[in-house]
């Protein structure tokens, strides 16, 4: 079944409340089955996922995320007189979608079978 974007703001959501309510020491596969029951009692997620499927699609999210994260650091990093925190954050974003076809942070395009 297709993830739509309510679909990824949930697993996001699902990703952050699994990160706070988790020690540092939860092995991957844990993580992952607390991640999907965060995942699946969202009462504005659409969908229910199995957490395989929610695994795979963190993977692919969480690379853009990275990805973004990284510019956002080198613009903190130029330290543009003059610019504040927001206006770093506003250029970062314009850059990142400049790089992935004005789409923000969304899914990698899928793959032909």
């Amino acid at each position: 079944m297709h993830w739509t974007d309510a679909d990824f703001m949930c697993l996001a959501r699902a990703w952050v409340t699994t990160s706070v309510q988790t020690n540092g020491r939860t092995k991957g596969f844990t993580f992952y089955q607390k991640l999907n029951i965060a995942f699946n009692k969202d009462p504005e997620c659409p969908t229910r996922r199995s957490s395989g499927s929610t695994k795979s699609q963190w993977y692919a999210l969480n690379a853009q995320c990275v990805a973004y994260k990284g510019i956002v650091a080198q613009e903190r990093f130029r330290n543009s007189s003059g610019k504040t925190e927001e206006d770093r954050e506003n250029d970062a974003h314009k850059i990142y979608k400049g790089l992935n076809g004005d789409n923000g942070l969304a899914p990698p395009p899928r793959q032909a079978n």
